[in-house]
């Protein structure tokens, strides 16, 4: 009975903690990556709001100890490290587990593993609370909610270890240097006890201890040198990138601090050796999604005229920040000894262009962050651009350094390709309003409500012109001005769709990173077993892959088998041009040559062209003419169909075409003439070219028609002064040719019918 309270007691207390486990970063409404001045004020803005003495909601008091709560853990360095290696809920795990949980026991292990440590027996670790070992302890939860996501930002270096292990023992001098060291770069670490911790140690394939393993970009890489400090130095070094930072000197430098059109910020260190200190691969890698680095070695040869430039001392360990001005840089850090956090608060405070570019969902996000509170809501002002309008952007530079807006805490200025968001800015225009003149706008207020929730409006005076900044500045500081300061919402409100990334590796680049991934994993997990074991493995790969291609192949013979034995149920296509190789077999569609070139015909396409009376002789001559490089593929039959007898059969494959939810009434024979179908009997779908007549007629009398069956081509060269009655028969199949490569490359629309409408004469 005492054992079923304990359990009680237990689960009581799990699920408090449980429910008090809430994001402190959420709490005080600050990045993660914030720094002290900036939490420091947050919770003071935070504070002053929700008071109890100032504010009467009921939630008021809790929401206020919650505040000082978060405060209290993110405005110490050492707690917020803590915080932000366990998490809440397991920071207060990790202390149990130090404790040996709430009842004075460990809850997972040997059950002689507590008798043990009670008498300082572990040799994996010393026994005691401030060791580097306990302090960096992980678990499974650890590793998946907190290690792995972040690894994509910055190394983790993991210990396993285990009780019993003599050369842990000589091992964890040297590792506990190393973790200092580590430490104060800014790379993650994290140690865990093999037997204890079994789920992570099946997960990260855990034979033997000691194992030193790296995480990093979501993959694990093992340490297998010569376990010295300099050897686990080098190792933690050859885990960033090797194009991460650049090699900088007098020759390449103009061109380093020139390519920042890439929507990157330009970084150099400065330091007296050639080799890079992981002090600055670190940030480097940390930043690498917002920022270029380069590394200048300030003893070489070729950087006399660098150093010269900049001013700079030789011997000193410097950092410069550079936008779009490349002659002066925009911030700058020099002194004997750098930290770690010194470098992220310059970095942090510069790692955006004077007018950036909305280049990803990440970019947009950090731009544009989300403010649910009218009062306190943060604006973007966005310039639409395309690629080449260069001037307009430089124009719009020039306005910033001037506005008193510019460096304003709620108020960011940047700037969108047209052609890259073309999504973006599509649901931007579907308001009505903007839509009847958004060629002249190309300004945009947006204020982020929530992830993709916005509010928004474009500035009546767009940006084109040089004069035009007078009169964007008088309508932009007003607007602005006035959503400041007050609770007003912006015109029109929208769900935006993620911004394309700019930023993105090609497919097959990552397809090939993918494979190369997959084939480290084989590697490690090769390397890792015993001869025995991996010949085994490869033996019952081979064996099941042996069986799949036998009984692939064994269906295939037995499906060729079935088909010989069924009749054929289509009937082979008539031939598409004469036997001297030399002209056009061109057929007439009827109800007796329907069932051979449409309902029962073999794979393929049959083009039919339609014409009338009139047009008949003229319209087909030029159809000959341009078919007839294409009689050299068997698939294809060229037939003609008379709409005086079978325009029914037309009318009726349109509305098919659209389930019957469009009904023609009338067509003008006239303005059909020129279509060509290219129909695919066995299939039931078909391919429509429409002159320029046809589309027009439709899009006037029937609004849903051209959507649904393909037509997206404009009509802006189309003789509108023309009587509709009059046909230029010889311009009608002038788009023909381009037709058909749209067709063959697959990038034509489909038209799909639940199937083929009776051929009768009207």
């Amino acid at each position: 009975m005492k054992m079923e309270q304990r359990l009680i007691v237990l689960l009581l207390l799990c699920i408090a903690e449980n429910l008090g486990d809430e994001n402190l970063y959420d709490v005080l409404g600050v990045r993660r990556t914030a720094s002290t001045k900036e939490i420091k004020q947050a919770y003071k803005n935070q504070a002053k709001e929700w008071h109890p003495d100032k504010n009467k909601d009921p939630s008021a008091p809790d929401k206020f100890t919650k505040i000082n709560e978060a405060y209290e853990t993110l405005g110490d360095p050492e707690r917020r490290s803590q915080y932000d290696k366990f998490g809440y809920t397991s920071a207060k795990d990790h202390q149990q587990q130090n404790r040996g949980g709430p009842f004075g026991h460990p809850f997972h292990g040997d059950p002689f593993e507590g008798f043990f440590h009670n008498f300082k027996f572990n040799f994996g670790g010393s026994g005691f609370k401030d060791s580097f070992v306990e302090k960096n302890d992980i678990n499974m939860r650890v590793y998946e909610t907190k290690i792995l996501p972040d690894s994509h930002q910055k190394p983790y270096i993991l210990y396993a270890y285990a009780e019993f292990c003599y050369e842990c023992v000589n091992l964890e001098p040297v590792l506990e240097k190393l973790f200092k060291e580590l430490e104060s770069v800014g790379v993650g670490m994290g140690t865990f006890h093999a037997g204890r911790v079994q789920r992570l140690a099946v997960e990260l394939r855990i034979t033997r201890v000691p194992r030193i393993l790296a995480v990093m970009n979501g993959r694990v890489t093992e340490f297998r040198g010569q376990k010295s400090l300099h050897s686990l130095r080098q190792f933690v070094r050859e885990l960033f990138p090797q194009k991460l930072i650049q090699s900088i000197n007098d020759g390449n430098v103009d061109n380093f601090l020139g390519g920042w059109e890439d929507n990157h910020i330009r970084g150099i260190f400065f330091s007296p050796k050639e080799e890079v200190s992981a002090m600055f691969l670190a940030p480097a890698f940390y930043y690498k999604s917002f920022v270029t680095f380069g590394h200048v070695n300030t003893n070489a040869d070729d950087v006399y005229k660098i150093l010269k430039r900049f001013n700079l001392h030789s011997g000193h360990k410097s950092l410069l920040m550079f936008n779009e001005d490349s002659q002066s840089p925009i911030a700058s850090l020099s002194m004997q000894q750098m930290s770690r956090s010194t470098i992220d608060e310059v970095i942090e405070a510069n790692k955006f262009l004077l007018l950036p570019r909305i280049s990803s969902q990440s970019y947009f996000e950090h731009l544009c962050p989300a403010e649910l509170k009218a009062k306190r809501k943060k604006l973007c002002v966005v310039l639409v651009s395309k690629k080449t309008d260069e001037n307009e952007r430089k124009k719009f530079r020039r306005y910033l350094r001037k506005s008193i807006f510019f460096n304003h805490e709620r108020v960011r200025f940047t700037y969108i390709y047209e052609e890259t968001q073309a999504n973006v800015i599509e649901t931007l225009n579907k308001n009505e309003d903007v839509d009847k003149d958004r060629t002249t706008k190309n300004v945009v207020i947006i204020w982020r409500v929530e992830r993709n929730h916005l509010s928004y409006e474009w500035l009546n005076n767009a940006l084109k012109k040089e004069e035009d900044i007078y009169n964007l500045k008088e309508e932009l500081e007003e607007r602005l001005h006035k959503l400041l300061n007050s609770d007003e919402s912006l015109a029109y409100k929208t769900i935006l769709p993620e911004f394309h990334n700019e930023h993105a590796l090609h497919l097959l680049i990552r397809i090939l990173h993918r494979f190369q991934h997959w084939g480290e994993r084989v590697w490690i997990f090769a390397t890792s077993m015993d001869p025995i074991t991996v010949l085994t493995v490869f033996m019952a790969f081979a064996m099941v892959f042996g069986m799949g291609y036998f009984m692939s192949t064994m269906a295939a013979i037995e499906e060729e088998q079935l088909r010989e034995r069924q009749p054929r149920q289509f009937r082979p296509r008539p031939p598409s041009r004469t036997p001297d190789q030399k002209h056009v077999n061109l057929y007439e569609l009827t109800p007796d040559t329907y069932d051979t070139l449409v309902l029962h015909s073999d794979a393929g396409l049959t083009m039919v062209v339609l014409i009338n009376e009139e047009s008949g002789n003229k319209l087909l001559n030029k159809y000959k003419d341009i078919v007839l490089p294409l009689t050299r593929y068997s698939g294809l039959t060229f037939a003609f169909l008379r709409l005086e007898s079978y325009i029914g059969w037309y009318q009726h494959l349109l509305e098919d075409s659209v389930g019957h939810k469009v009904c023609i009434e009338s067509i003008n024979i006239n303005n059909c003439i020129g279509t060509v179908l290219a129909l695919n009997g066995t299939r039931k779908y078909y391919y429509i070219y429409q002159p320029k007549k046809a589309r027009k007629w439709i899009r006037q009398n029937n609004r849903n028609m051209p959507s649904a069956i393909g037509m997206f081509d404009s009509d802006e060269n189309s003789d509108s002064d023309q009587d509709s009655r009059v046909i230029l028969v010889e311009e009608l199949l002038d788009g023909l040719l381009d037709w058909f490569d749209k067709v063959f490359d697959g990038s034509q629309r489909k038209l799909r019918i639940t199937a083929w409408p009776d051929l009768r004469a009207v």
